[in-house]
């Protein structure tokens, strides 16, 4: 077994483990609520708190408001 056989499985999991993450984040911006078919995954948790941590940023920033 070389390097390369033992890279792809990590990079897949790693892959998907950003996925859930990413989804949780936009979750947590766009939608305020988890999915819930998503829940179960601890990356998804994390990314759905980060996501409600920077809505409050962008928020609290005025972050996009065109008033400013």
């Amino acid at each position: 077994m070389n390097v390369i056989d033992i890279q792809k499985p990590l990079e897949k999991k790693r892959a998907t483990y950003l996925t859930f993450y990413k989804d949780g984040i936009f979750d947590g911006i766009l939608n305020q609520k988890p999915d819930p078919r998503n829940t179960s995954s601890a990356y998804y948790k994390k990314g759905f708190d980060d996501g409600l941590k920077l809505l409050v940023l962008i928020k609290e920033y005025k972050i996009g408001d065109s008033n400013v």
